[in-house]
């Protein structure tokens, strides 16, 4: 796979992933750490690969927040099923929004820019007409409620 860095025009060689390859042990192993008190997961990635057991297992708070109407999210990261499975989850969409609205706002010409590298994916474009500031502002409500109700000292 070849890409091009945007900046300085330079070829980068990436060699492909061979999942075959992977350390299936080291893949799977518990990466638990007590230290985490709560979670908040935007759009998480790979949603249908994830074992409903080990779900069932998650101890802490857990935030899924899709960015998308329903109909809209893409399989690949739909989480409302992760949250069903979740003991104290919660789940919530961010309407108008689309998996890439998490990035940054792009810079006037970023759009042009990307499809000149060949980008196919609609990174700037949000959908819906909602600006990506407002739609990063919901998303940074959702955050802070989750963690603030999540991560609240007891009394």
């Amino acid at each position: 796979m070849r890409r091009v860095d945007a900046v300085e025009t330079r070829l980068i060689e990436v060699d492909k992933v061979d999942l075959r390859k992977i350390d299936r042990a080291r893949f799977e192993q518990s990466n638990l750490d007590r230290r985490v008190k709560s979670a908040v997961l935007i759009d998480p990635g790979g949603a249908q690969a994830y074992d409903a057991e080990s779900l069932k297992e998650i101890a802490i708070p857990m935030a899924f927040i899709n960015l998308g109407s329903p109909g809209t999210i893409p399989a690949a990261v739909i989480a409302s099923g992760l949250a069903a499975l979740a003991p104290h989850a919660s789940y919530a969409t961010v309407a108008g929004a689309d998996h890439f609205s998490f990035l940054p706002e792009c810079k006037e010409g970023g759009a042009e820019l990307l499809k000149s590298f060949g980008e196919i994916d609609p990174i700037c474009d949000d959908g819906e007409g909602r600006s990506r500031a407002d739609i990063h502002s919901e998303l940074i409500d959702l955050v802070r409620e989750a963690l603030q109700l999540t991560l609240k000292e007891p009394s």
